[in-house]
């Protein structure tokens, strides 16, 4: 992710002048000044600080901004950003605005959108030692990203312009972008129209390259494309979007099982320490944190009096309350999970994994932070108050009684037998657990099961009581679905969430699915939603119930089981599903019935309506196309092979999408083949020069979203069958629920368009309809 990060100083919520001559000296003392092609930059040492910088405004007007590219958020950069806040008055926020500080002093006049956008809230500070404090932080293994070298206008400036990503068989670079429209002035859209020219003349050293830029927000893209233009660009660039109005899905929280281990050892010892020091109880409670905030009020008096020994404008960081911060923090954090309703774990910010909470209303909570900008701001900032007010924004709808989210790494603990959290109740025939082989691996769910069965074998004679299974379902279910996350590339894309805090945000998902004990916790994603407690459910009563590996199997990536690429006999050898014959006939035949009686006006109620927004896109031409399709064409099993993002959650555009569809019998009975060649091709995608030489035009489009592939052949290192891949436009009211929910479904196709269709779900079994929104058919 290309982040930049803001130096900006603001008045009545509008961008201030800042001393030009000032701020340049400042600069000076940081990094190499020079000229790019529009606007003054500042390059700094290798590896430190930013790739650099970038500051609008002139002598005679002053400084609007300065825009760091990459930043490094490290002690250079802590250094630079506090001595411009401090002499400047200025604030500091990201792109994305994940993070907003002001000066505690004086008026920082933020715009009112700024604020509101930021999540986390706006910080005051008073010293450099609340700016991403490095003891609160962990360092990441540096992955260098893609870069074009060329001749920089700025001859103090690096020659290399950096990217995110790289498609190699394509010679496709893109810049992937955060930013958020509250973000955008004129002053930092003009930071981003800098890094289009740096682009365009690195595109111009290196011929045959084909620069993207993917906005996270669509609002964000429009912004940019209608700001000023510094010069004439000699070469073409693409801009990728969300789609109208959108968001798109970006890496975010991932919950972690050392971090909440962690944070309980840390709050531990902090309550130990009180209790021998103070003689003050700390019992976990909510109203715990006004003990708490009173001891903070003490060490804040400290903190001054330590501070005021230091000369002016001294770089005074206090290691008491670098202590404090982590253990109070961890200790803070503990109480919002358990009595709020959240989860330990991190966010990713550069270079730096930072241990945070979520809540179960999906607000990030950096309680460390809280706790130190208590110590150094005093009640200006108090953690009860702070406390007080998310009890009210952000308290689960679960009872605490019945919140598993927060717990999993407990309940994980539980099947592990680890004695922090055993008791005496334990779980049945647990001397035959392989604990020594549960590692968090694929492989290890086989060992999990064989003791299931065990288990079942006895449940079934009526020998295990109904808690104690109750509560091997809770623990096993856990870690099959810790399984699930571990071995998932981004292990943010799972969250587990709460039953009654879904219904909560999707008061529709009760209908879809009943409160029920073995649904009270699952996993969601962006994609789908699962229920590994109620698979492990199936396999204690069930016999034929599907294995714990086939189901994880379905939800990882391919190659994540240990398996074997795709051979082309796999498809050839897949074993026929005679539901699935028995649903398409079903479709075909509820469409022949509708086509021999149907009217004009009933076509009119099939008919999806053109938004506009897609213009000479080629996937419009589906809207003439309609009554073909819908008065001729044949149903046929198509796979997902991918989609936009927004597909998957309820919203009011019709979306672009990739499937993967044959006119082969062979399919009729096994929409799990394609499903299969689908998760083979997606596999591929981004892997550039280790890509297949005879899959890498398929792989191309993959990486290029805004081509429209039709009616590309599938290799046959994959299958000798015949399957296409095409471009489609998912229409939302042919799909149940008007949501993508399934892996296959019922397509149209006629030989005289290269469109399809979804069949409309009108013509689906209600068997059909039921597994779609039931997650079934993923």
């Amino acid at each position: 992710m290309t982040t930049f990060l803001y130096l900006q100083r603001f008045a009545n919520g509008e961008p201030a002048a800042m001393p030009f001559d000032v701020l340049i000296s400042i600069l000076a003392r940081h990094g190499k000044l020079g000229r790019g092609l529009y606007d003054t930059e500042i390059t700094f040492a290798a590896g430190q600080t930013a790739a650099g910088a970038t500051i609008i405004g002139e002598r005679t007007g002053g400084a609007l901004c300065v825009g760091f590219e990459r930043p490094r958020f490290d002690a250079p950069l802590r250094a630079l950003v506090w001595e411009c806040m401090r002499e400047l008055g200025c604030a500091v926020f990201d792109d994305a605005l994940d993070m907003v500080c002001t000066p505690l002093h004086g008026a920082p006049g933020l715009p009112p959108a700024i604020g509101a956008a930021c999540a986390n809230g706006v910080r005051r500070i008073d010293s450099a030692q609340q700016l991403w404090p490095e003891q609160l932080e962990a360092s990441l293994p540096a992955v260098p990203p893609p870069g074009l070298a060329y001749a920089n206008a700025n001859r103090n400036g690096p020659h290399l312009q950096l990217f995110d990503e790289g498609d190699a068989a394509a010679n496709a670079l893109t810049i992937e972008l955060a930013t958020r429209p509250e973000a955008c002035n004129t002053a930092t859209l003009r930071v981003l129209r800098n890094l289009a020219a740096r682009v365009d003349a690195a595109i111009g050293a290196n011929p045959g390259h084909q620069p993207f830029y993917r906005f996270a927000h669509d609002a964000s893209s429009l912004l940019f494309l209608a700001s000023a233009q510094l010069g004439p660009l000699a070469h073409s660039a693409t801009m990728v979007s969300p789609g109208p109005g959108l968001s798109a899905h970006r890496p975010g929280f991932a919950s972690d099982r050392e971090v909440y281990a962690s944070a309980h050892a840390e709050q531990a010892r902090l309550v130990a320490h009180v209790h021998d020091k103070y003689r003050i109880a700390l019992d976990g409670s909510g109203t715990s944190i006004t003990v708490l905030a009173g001891l903070l009020d003490k060490l804040h008096v400290f903190y001054m009096h330590e501070r005021s020994k230091q000369p002016a404008n001294a770089a005074f960081s206090s290691p008491i309350a670098t202590s404090w911060a982590i253990r109070a923090g961890c200790y803070l954090g503990s109480v919002i999970a358990s009595q709020i309703g959240g989860q330990w774990g991190y966010v990713t910010r550069g270079q730096q994994r930072l241990m945070v909470v979520r809540t179960h209303r999906a607000r990030v909570c950096h309680p460390h932070l809280q706790v130190l900008d208590h110590i150094v701001n005093g009640t200006r900032d108090s953690v009860a108050r702070w406390y007080a007010q998310l009890a009210v924004s952000d308290a689960s709808a679960c009872a605490r009684v019945d919140d598993m989210a927060c717990r999993i790494p407990r309940l994980c603990a539980m099947l592990l037998g680890q004695d922090a959290v055993a008791d005496a109740a334990g779980l049945p025939l647990e001397a035959q657990l392989r604990r020594d082989q549960l590692d968090y691996s694929f492989a290890s769910l086989r060992p999990l099961e064989a003791w299931l069965v065990q288990v079942r074998q006895r449940h079934s004679a009526g020998k295990v009581a109904a808690p104690l299974l109750a509560r091997l379902v809770d623990a096993a279910g856990a870690y099959l679905g810790e399984v699930i996350r571990s071995n998932t590339p981004d292990p943010s894309q799972w969250q587990w969430m709460n039953y009654d805090d879904m219904v909560r945000a999707h008061p529709a998902f009760a209908r879809q699915r009943p409160r029920a004990r073995d649904f009270l916790v699952f996993l969601d994603s962006v994609e789908h939603t699962t229920y590994p407690l109620a698979t492990v459910s199936a396999l204690l009563t069930d016999a034929r119930a599907e294995s714990l590996q086939d189901y994880a199997r379905k939800l990882l990536p391919q190659g994540a089981d240990g398996a074997n690429p795709l051979a082309p006999g796999d498809i050839e050898q897949w074993p026929a599903e005679p539901r699935m014959d028995l649903a398409l006939d079903q479709i075909r035949n509820a469409v022949l019935k509708w086509r021999r009686a149907a009217t004009p006006a009933d076509y009119g109620t099939m008919y999806a309506d053109n938004p506009g927004w897609l213009g000479n896109d080629s996937l419009a031409d589906i809207y003439r196309r309609q009554h073909l399709l819908l008065e001729r064409g044949m149903v046929v099993w198509a796979s997902l092979v991918q989609a936009n993002n927004a597909l998957f959650a309820e919203g009011p555009h019709d979306m672009p999408a990739l499937l993967a569809y044959s006119l082969d019998r062979h399919f009729e009975a096994r929409p799990q083949a394609l499903q299969r060649v689908s998760q083979e091709l997606s596999a591929y995608k981004g892997k550039g020069k280790d890509t297949p030489a005879p899959l890498q035009h398929i792989t191309t489009c993959l990486a290029n979203e805004l081509q429209r592939p039709q009616d590309l052949a599938v290799p046959d290192m994959l299958t000798r069958r015949r399957v296409m891949i095409s471009a489609f436009l998912a229409i939302r009211k042919h799909m149940p629920a008007d949501v993508m929910q399934g892996a296959w479904f019922p397509v149209l196709t006629h030989p005289d368009t290269l469109c399809l269709m979804i069949a409309p779900r009108q013509f689906w079994p209600q068997e059909l309809v039921s597994a779609w929104k039931g997650g079934a058919m993923v």
